[in-house]
């Protein structure tokens, strides 16, 4: 067990780019460096779920996650993470390595890359942990057993292979799950699974772990509150919970009208 985990927060992000979206997942990698340069400044120490195993965690942990393996993380994030010395928990969907995000009900269908095979490789060469996010993005509640099974095992194969070492977390697409789905994740040999914000810690759950979202409208004052106890950071909370219920669209759509695999 990992006691000290549920006094880690952990934030998530998506796309790190200028490129413009209609949703809310998008950071201008500037923005992103101002965040950064904030966890250096206030003397937050990044780990991975990889690190919380071996127990040796600094004062001040903090993980960083990001969601879905995209390119950009690559391109923009890695090297103002590798300029700090900080690491990061990149979850990947095995499917659409080196594809578009065609699984994506985004509006107006704006195309972004997903990380490569040598992006992977090289990422986890320089201690960035590489995570799961299931083989095709589709809502694990939605699927049957069989499925499920492959979501977890086949996605865990493909990263373990990419990145030379054994994959231990996972993240839920959409956030989406519920205790059949938390065991369905232990026994595939995951250590930690994480949610998004609609959720609370759990003790010592560690396959149900909440996130702080980081979005396109977070100010550096609203990004500070997130990390701040007290009434602001809850106010935080309110206003992601209230930003992010569009997000439960994409499942709907993939169930109904795109056949994903």
């Amino acid at each position: 067990m990992v006691p000290i985990l549920e006094e880690i927060p952990i934030l998530s992000y998506h796309k790190i780019t200028s490129q413009a979206e209609f949703g809310l997942n998008t950071l201008p990698p500037r923005r992103f460096q101002e965040q950064m340069n904030y966890l250096k400044e206030q003397d937050f120490h990044p780990v991975t779920f990889q690190d919380l195993l071996t127990q040796k965690i600094p004062q001040h942990p903090i993980i960083i996650t990001f969601d879905d393996g995209y390119s950009s993380v690559y391109q923009e994030a890695f090297p103002i993470l590798k300029e700090l010395g900080f690491r990061a928990v990149i979850f990947i969907i095995s499917d659409y390595i080196g594809k578009i995000n065609s699984w994506d009900a985004n509006l107006f269908a704006i195309k972004f890359s997903h990380l490569d095979e040598s992006q992977i490789t090289a990422l986890a060469a320089a201690g960035m942990e590489i995570g799961s996010h299931g083989v095709s993005h589709r809502a694990l509640t939605f699927l049957t057993a069989k499925e499920l099974e492959y979501e977890l095992c086949h996605s865990r194969e493909i990263l373990t292979s990419l990145s030379g070492k054994a994959i231990e977390s996972f993240a839920y697409p959409f956030g989406i799950q519920d205790i059949t789905i938390q065991l369905a994740v232990q026994r595939a040999g995951y250590k930690f699974a994480c949610i998004n914000v609609w959720g609370s810690r759990n003790g010592s759950n560690h396959y149900c772990l909440p996130r702080l979202p980081v979005y396109r409208m977070d100010s550096l004052n609203s990004f500070k509150q997130k990390l701040n106890p007290g009434w602001r950071k809850q106010l935080e909370i309110l206003k992601l919970r209230l930003c992010s219920w569009p997000a439960f669209l994409t499942p709907l759509y993939q169930k109904f009208f795109k056949k994903l695999y």
